[in-house]
C-alpha cells in the first residue's frame, strides 16, 4: 500500500524489515529521516524504536507542514509500552484491516451507512445467491490477502501458522517483555475457542495457570497486533442489570478456524460448537470494517442484560441513533430470534432505527416494526 502511495506522491519509501535500513534508523534516526524527498513513507516503523519516533516528532515540530511522513506498521505502534511518544496532535491514525467482503465483491454499497439513513429500503432486497455452505467457506478462507488468493486449505493453514509465529516471536517480542511466548500462543488459541464470548480473565487465568494481570496484559498485546478486538458493553443506564464485560472477537475468522482446527465441512456438521461463534465474529468483523469508512462516526458495542435478552452488536451514532444486529448460524428464523432486538427497540423508542437478524438463509423477511431478517450476504451484496 505504501509503495503504491509512494508511486503517486514521488516521495521516499523505506521499510524497516530491511536490516540495513533498520540499523541506520536505530543508530542515527535524525539523519535517517533527513535523507530523501518528502513525503517519507516508512513501513514497519515500530521496528525503529523509540528514538526514531522522537526524531520524527522533532522534525514535525520544526516544520509543521502536514503530510511529511506516512508511518505504517503491523501493530498499533504508537500505543505500545516500549515507546515514550505517541505523537499526540501531530499524527492522524487510520487502521487498515484485512479485506472486507464488500471490497472482495467490488461493491460500493455500504450496508451500515444505508441502514442508518434508509433502513426500510433494505427490506426490498431479492433472494441471496449465497448458500449456507458458502458462508462457511468464506469464514475458513479468512480475509488476509495471501490466504484469500490461495485455493488450498492446506496452504492457508501453513500461511496462518507461519504468520502467527512471526507475530508472536517477532512483533510482540520487540515491543514488550514477555516471559514465555508459548503462553501467548495458548491464550490466542483459547481466545479463538471463545470468540464472540464475554471476556472472563479470572477463568482464563485459571485455565492457563497464569496470573490474572498477566492474562490482561497479554490480551492487550494481542489487540495491539490486531489479532483480537474488544467489543465493549453498551449501556444508557436502561437497567442496572446490564453487563459491563466486553466481548472478545478474533479479528479474522480464517485465523480463528485454523486455531480451533475446523474447516468448512466441520462447520457444516450437525454438531459444531465453533459454528455459532465463528459466524457471529464473521458478521461483527465485516460491520467493524464498514464502520471505518462510514461517512459519519459509528461506535460498536454489544448489549446483554444479566440472565436476560442480549444483542450481539449495537451500532451507535454520535446523535444517539441505534441499530442492533443479532447473528444466527441457522437458515430458518422465527420471532424468538428477535427477542433481544425487540426489548432494545421498546426501551429506546425513536432512537432505535432498526434491528436486523443476520442469518444463513436466502430471503429478506420483515418481522414487524423496525425488525428484519436478512441474509448475511446482504451486508455486502445488494
Amino acid at each position: 500500500m505504501l509503495q503504491q502511495l509512494n508511486a503517486e506522491r514521488q516521495g521516499t519509501y523505506l521499510t524497516l524489515d530491511d536490516g540495513a535500513f533498520r540499523a541506520s534508523a536505530r543508530a542515527d534516526p535524525g539523519v535517517f529521516i533527513a535523507d530523501g524527498p518528502r513525503p517519507m513513507l516508512i513501513d514497519e516503523v515500530q521496528r525503529g524504536g523509540d528514538d526514531l519516533v522522537l526524531a520524527i516528532k522533532s522534525a514535525v515540530d520544526r516544520d509543521t507542514q502536514r503530510g511529511q511522513f506516512v508511518l505504517a506498521g503491523s501493530t498499533r505502534f504508537l500505543s505500545t509500552p516500549s515507546l515514550s511518544e505517541s505523537l499526540p496532535g501531530r499524527a492522524g491514525i487510520l487502521e487498515v484491516w484485512p479485506f472486507s467482503e464488500q471490497e472482495l465483491a467490488d461493491s460500493t454499497a455500504s450496508f451500515l451507512s444505508t441502514a442508518f439513513s434508509q433502513a426500510d429500503e433494505l427490506r426490498s432486497a431479492g433472494p441471496s445467491k449465497y448458500e449456507r455452505h458458502d458462508y462457511f467457506e468464506l469464514i475458513c478462507r479468512g480475509s488476509y490477502p495471501e490466504p484469500v488468493a490461495m485455493r488450498s486449505q492446506l496452504a492457508r493453514d501453513e500461511w496462518y501458522r507461519t504468520y502467527l509465529q512471526a507475530v508472536i516471536d517477532t512483533d510482540i517480542r520487540e515491543m514488550a517483555r514477555i516471559e514465555e511466548s508459548s503462553n501467548l500462543g495458548q491464550l490466542l488459541q483459547l481466545s479463538a475457542a471463545n470468540t464472540a464470548q464475554e471476556i472472563n480473565t479470572v477463568k482464563t487465568a485459571s485455565d492457563l495457570q497464569l496470573h490474572r494481570t498477566t492474562v490482561t496484559r497479554y490480551l492487550n498485546l494481542l489487540e495491539t497486533v490486531f489479532l483480537i478486538r474488544f467489543l465493549p458493553a453498551w449501556s444508557r443506564n436502561l437497567t442496572a442489570r446490564t453487563t459491563h464485560r466486553p466481548k472478545l472477537h478474533v479479528t479474522d475468522t480464517g485465523l480463528a478456524a485454523h486455531l480451533v482446527s475446523v474447516d468448512a465441512e466441520g462447520l457444516a456438521a450437525r454438531v459444531s460448537p465453533a459454528r455459532g461463534p465463528l459466524v457471529e465474529s464473521f458478521v461483527v468483523n465485516e460491520l467493524a470494517k464498514q464502520a471505518t469508512w462510514s461517512p459519519f462516526p459509528v461506535r460498536l458495542y454489544h448489549w446483554r442484560v444479566s440472565r436476560g435478552p442480549e444483542v450481539d452488536l449495537v451500532a451507535e451514532r454520535t446523535n444517539g441513533r441505534i441499530i442492533g444486529f443479532e447473528v444466527k448460524s441457522t437458515d430458518a428464523i422465527n420471532r424468538d430470534d428477535f427477542r433481544g432486538l425487540t426489548t432494545l427497540r421498546d426501551r429506546l423508542g425513536d432512537d432505535f432505527v432498526h434491528g436486523f437478524v443476520c442469518y444463513t438463509g436466502p430471503r429478506t423477511l420483515s418481522f414487524g416494526d423496525r425488525l428484519t431478517a436478512i441474509p448475511i450476504s446482504a451486508l455486502w451484496d445488494r
